[in-house]
């Protein structure tokens, strides 16, 4: 049972599949490996995100930027889950010119919003580093993030304790699944 979205041949043609975060700081030296039609998960990160600047307490806000930039830029917002200092977005796209403005764009406008800064008030920098994303190349990496969505929502709502209960639940029917898997593939090759 072949679970890729794309061939396989054309997997292995994509040689990065994840950039930005945090490792790539004053490295930036490479396209940002995107795929129109894929599905991506990206990460936005501030560590100045807390108390009254937190995304979380301006959730409404970072909801409908996000849902305008989407609509503007033809970008599939497929989930999202709000972390307070980061923000996880599932997303899929059909044209890289308009998603790159989309991460610019919603960056921009969702700090100059939530700091305050304009014109003559300058905040300074606010992000962590540049927009983390990552190409999902099978069902199992769209699951594994759905439920990795699930556990932080789970996180939000009901505390750490939660979600590292749910997780463990979590990681415990991968390993079962993948062990299925690897079974069933060494019986159809014998």
């Amino acid at each position: 049972m072949q679970l890729n979205l794309i061939p396989q041949k054309e997997l292995r043609a994509i040689k990065a599949r994840s950039f930005g975060g945090m490792k790539l700081k004053k490295r930036r030296k490479v396209a940002r490996p995107l795929r129109e039609g894929l599905v991506h998960h990206v990460v936005f990160k501030s560590s100045k995100a807390q108390g009254k600047l937190s995304f979380y307490t301006h959730k409404e806000l970072v909801r409908n930027i996000l849902h305008q930039r989407a609509r503007m830029y033809f970008v599939e917002i497929m989930d999202f889950v709000n972390m307070g200092n980061h923000i996880h977005l599932k997303v899929k796209f059909n044209d890289r010119k308009r998603f790159q403005n989309f991460l610019r764009t919603f960056a921009a406008i969702l700090a100059r919003k939530i700091t305050g800064a304009h014109r003559g008030k300058d905040f300074g920098r606010f992000w962590d580093g540049l927009v983390f994303t990552r190409i999902l190349t099978s069902k199992m990496e769209e699951l594994g993030l759905r439920l990795y969505f699930e556990g932080n929502h789970r996180q939000r709502e009901l505390g750490q304790s939660e979600r590292d209960f749910y997780l463990s639940r979590w990681n415990q029917f991968m390993y079962r699944l993948r062990q299925r898997r690897a079974t069933s593939q060494r019986e159809a090759f014998s």
